[in-house]
């Protein structure tokens, strides 16, 4: 799992006389190390919007990772490619849900949101035949509903390739996600 870890730094120093501070360390916890003169040249200057790796603890197998200043950890053997995408893609939901909130939130916004239209009776009918009227997760015959398999939320569309039959509980089970 990748997550901020809010209790990682590095440690600095003074290069006396010349009074430039240099990195030396990183710690996180009862998690610290110190680095050689060319290893924290790595950390000098702007944040970086591609993860770094800063350092791997050998025996838990945990990796700490700079990003845009932030530093994460993860322990599920990342390559450098692969967190610096789903880093970016936590910023990108966080700034979407930012941007939501604002809307619902301004004076311009309009009070009801806006509702979707309702799936066509006739794809409705063909779903019905096609799951023989039952949930097809747990075969239960009572208290159906259309299921998007593809959430609407996340781009979903009213087709018959994209909906079927669940019952209420598998339904409220399955939520906004995919499986």
């Amino acid at each position: 799992m990748l997550r901020r870890d809010p209790a990682a730094s590095f440690n600095w120093h003074l290069n006396w006389p010349w009074s430039k501070r240099q990195c030396c360390g990183f710690r996180s916890g009862k998690v610290a190390t110190h680095f050689s003169e060319d290893v924290s040249q790595r950390f000098a200057g702007p944040p970086s919007d591609t993860a770094i790796a800063v350092y791997k603890h050998a025996e838990t197998g945990k990796t700490w990772w700079l990003f845009n200043g932030e530093f994460w950890v993860e322990n599920e053997g990342h390559s450098q490619s692969e967190v610096t995408v789903l880093l970016r893609d936590k910023l990108h939901q966080k700034q979407r849900k930012l941007d939501r909130a604002v809307a619902r939130t301004s004076p311009n916004s309009s009070p009801s949101p806006v509702r979707r239209q309702p799936i066509p009776d006739d794809v409705k009918l063909f779903v019905w035949q096609r799951d023989a009227g039952c949930c097809v997760k747990c075969g239960r015959s009572e208290a159906l509903e259309f299921d998007h398999i593809i959430p609407v939320a996340k781009g979903g569309s009213d087709t018959a390739r994209n909906l079927q039959l669940l019952c209420e509980t598998c339904n409220r089970s399955k939520g906004a996600n995919l499986v």
